[in-house]
């Protein structure tokens, strides 16, 4: 019978800020591509009276990584399969998540999109990373 050592919270952690930075670059790199092509405008805010900024996508796509490995770390210490589990919780949030950036007053179907693939690029990137740590 073999045991199979479950991952240390610093590893987790510290494989979550790496996929944080990882996807803030991404993003970062979209969001600009994005306002240079229009897509992202200052004419429609996220927040009340507040355009999209570069700020508001570095820290959402670092903190809520921070926040899921944590998720991940109790997820992958009190069940068996904890990365496929952690993977599937993942992937569904993903999909609700999709439907976020059509509630914003007056937004685009180019411009939600855009935001969709950043949340998708920071659930790639941080599954990714700790499938790495599994």
């Amino acid at each position: 019978m073999t045991t199979t050592s479950k991952p240390t919270f610093l590893a987790i952690l510290k494989a979550g800020a790496i996929a944080g930075g990882i996807a803030a670059v991404i993003n970062a790199v979209l969001f600009f591509i994005s306002q240079t092509a229009g897509i992202i405008t200052d004419t429609i805010f996220v927040q009340p009276d507040t355009p999209l900024t570069i700020v508001p996508v570095l820290v959402s796509s670092i903190m809520p990584l921070l926040l899921a490995s944590a998720v991940y770390f109790l997820i992958a210490k009190y069940t068996e399969k904890g990365y496929r589990n952690f993977s599937i919780l993942a992937v569904v949030l993903l999909v609700f998540s999709f439907g976020g950036p059509f509630s914003i007053p007056e937004v685009t179907i180019p411009y939600a999109l855009v935001l969709n693939v950043m949340h998708l690029v920071a659930v790639t990137v941080l599954l990714n990373r700790f499938k790495t740590v599994s």
